[in-house]
């Protein structure tokens, strides 16, 4: 507040609830999870402390990962014309493997 004119800076007050809000937010954010910890009976204060710093993420929802591009395919080797020559070498491998010649799996 401006004492010779009188006037409250709304900006500033507004600034000062934001921070205000955010500290108290962050403060019962952790204590629900300092209380969970120590419910889940944690076996170290590392594992303890790590609940805690990691209590503002956010699980991942079913549609969050369904919007993101996929960056590499499930199995990159059978991309293109790739994919022939991949069955072709596996189906060779498999035919004439040691077990194949000696009329089977080894038994183990």
């Amino acid at each position: 507040m401006s004492a010779s004119k009188g006037l409250i800076d709304f900006g500033a007050l507004e600034k000062e609830l934001r921070g205000s809000l955010q500290f108290e937010e962050k403060y019962y954010r952790e204590n629900a999870a300092k209380l969970r910890a120590v419910n889940q009976k944690v076996g170290s204060y590392d594992e303890f402390r790590s609940l805690v710093l990691a209590s503002h993420l956010k699980p991942l929802e079913r549609h969050d990962m369904q919007r993101a591009p996929r960056k590499q395919p499930w199995n990159p080797v059978t991309i293109g014309n790739r994919t022939h020559h991949t069955v072709s070498t596996w189906y060779k491998c498999v035919t004439t493997s040691p077990w194949k010649q000696a009329g089977g799996r080894p038994s183990t």
